[in-house]
């Protein structure tokens, strides 16, 4: 039930988003000079009547039959007309054609223009004949009927609106089966007035939208969902908030009205209507909840964390997820998914007992990042050595090191390896630890480490660190080279100076 209600909450929380619009409309004409009409034909019940064009030769189409046809002066913008009048422009002529004669697809155009003001508007452009039993000799009234009852349902239907909306079942990423990337569920984008829609990612490294079939895109067609995905490598904190932005561009065409100086001419509207472009966006959150597990083993007389532990972590199932050996940082396991897990201990440390006792924890939205500690009693006294790089802490080899008692005797001399060095069997006293010589590529360490060992001490974890060397040219070489050549320059000169005048003494 727990569960059930995270997941309403979940799915509440990510299908709730909000939607911006920003309208672009192309410039719309306030006036335009009309231009000379031509005379059509009576197609359909011997109606006639002119074309109606700008100077430019753009068409126009009347919205008055029973004014003057209008021509050969200014008109200017009066308003917008509705959705009906926007249909007719946009899928009658020349936008669209039905005969293939331009003449009498004009004429269908205007006639079905003047029979939807007819029935929408109460005006009385065409008569019955016109509409029922005229003769119509190229079988015309069909399309024009077409258009009108088109031009009426798009009418009521209004405008078309852009919009978008966007939606995800859970709005925290998952870790797929092969353990590469947090990806999301399908994303549902539900849009009007576009075919396509774009997708844009801020707030984690490396995060891609893809398709399907997995392929990375930015663009998507409307009926696709899509996939937000983010490696796991680029993944370095336990929380990611992860914007997502959905957008894209609709058009709507919409029909405009325009008046002569004159006005016993006829109002007109433009054949070809410039778009109204609306740009509207929807987001989404999402976010990436990781898990961090570091685990670390401990002298249970000391707490000091023990390096040279062999280990193993399995899933619920049993199956071994990964093995490691102890170091005195402890281990780190990133990115384990929600669930239960255990941690064996395989081999114990030298000197140590081996702990058979095996740790459970679970892994689940409420803790993520966990730190687990598993013990182990000493047999004996034990000390144990690594040798680390400062900067990685990685073990070094090749370090020689020594140890001595309080007398400054010697109780152990050994070269480091990649694996902890372990004395046993030392008496209770306190010791020192000193790097003899380090190993290539690091700098000689000049500390002198100084430990304890007693009853309330009977082990102790000594971590020496190294800086990697740094290149220095030697200037005193250089320095001495220059001052042999030069030297060896004024023995030169004196050389000849003792020639020419042994040669002189001679004469």
């Amino acid at each position: 039930m727990k569960n059930l209600k995270k997941f309403l909450v979940a799915v509440l929380i990510a299908v709730v988003t909000f939607c911006t619009l920003q309208t672009t409309v192309n410039a719309v004409p306030q006036s335009i000079q009309l231009g000379n009409p031509e005379q059509l034909q009576g197609y359909i019940a011997h109606v006639k009547f002119t074309t109606k064009t700008t100077a430019d030769g753009e068409l126009l189409y009347c919205l008055d039959m029973k004014k003057y046809t209008a021509q050969n002066t200014v008109a200017h913008l009066v308003g917008e007309r509705d959705a009906g009048v926007a249909y007719i422009m946009v899928n009658g002529y020349p936008n669209k054609t039905f005969t293939g004669d331009k003449y009498m697809d004009y004429y269908i155009t205007q006639t079905a223009l003047w029979w939807y003001l007819d029935d929408t508007t109460g005006s009385s452009n065409l008569g019955a004949a016109f509409k029922t039993n005229g003769s119509d000799p190229n079988n015309l009234r069909p399309y024009v009927k077409d258009l009108v009852s088109k031009a009426k349902a798009a009418k009521e239907a209004g405008y078309q609106k852009t919009t978008i909306s966007a939606s995800v079942a859970d709005e925290t990423l998952k870790i797929t089966s092969d353990g590469k990337y947090y990806q999301s569920g399908d994303i549902t984008v539900k849009a009007t007035n576009m075919s396509t829609y774009n997708v844009k990612i801020s707030g984690a490294e490396g995060a891609v939208a893809v398709d399907k079939d997995g392929k990375e895109k930015s663009t998507f067609n409307l009926n696709e969902t899509f996939k937000v995905r983010v490696p796991v490598t680029k993944v370095d904190t336990s929380l990611v908030d992860i914007k997502v932005t959905i957008s894209g561009t609709g058009k709507i065409y919409k029909a405009y009205e325009y008046q002569p100086e004159d006005q016993n001419q006829q109002n007109v509207t433009p054949s070809i209507i410039s778009p109204i472009e609306e740009k509207v966006e929807t987001t989404i959150n999402l976010n990436i909840s990781t898990s961090k597990i570091t685990i670390v083993k401990v002298d249970k007389a000391t707490g000091n964390a023990i390096a040279g532990a062999e280990l193993v972590l399995k899933d619920s199932d049993g199956e071994v997820i990964t093995s490691w050996t102890s170091t005195t940082l402890g281990h780190v396991i990133k990115n384990l998914p929600n669930g239960t897990y255990t941690v064996e201990e395989t081999k114990a440390p030298e000197g140590y007992e081996l702990d058979t006792e095996k740790i459970t924890f679970t892994i689940d939205d409420d803790s993520r990042e966990q730190k687990i500690k598993f013990y182990n009693e000493a047999q004996e006294r034990v000390v144990n050595i690594i040798k680390v790089d400062q900067s990685t802490g990685q073990p070094l080899a090749g370090a020689v090191i020594v140890v001595r008692d309080s007398d400054g005797n010697e109780v152990a001399r050994f070269t480091s390896t990649t694996d902890p060095y372990v004395l046993t069997g030392l008496k209770d006293g306190t010791y020192t630890v000193e790097e003899i010589s380090a190993p290539n590529g690091y700098q000689k360490t000049n500390e002198v480490i100084t430990f304890t060992l007693d009853a309330n001490n009977p082990s102790q974890q000594i971590t020496i660190e190294n800086y990697p060397e740094v290149y220095v040219p030697n200037t005193n070489t250089a320095s001495s080279i220059l001052l042999v050549i030069l030297g060896l320059a004024i023995i030169g000169g004196g050389f000849k100076f003792v020639q020419k005048n042994s040669k002189f003494n001679r004469i």
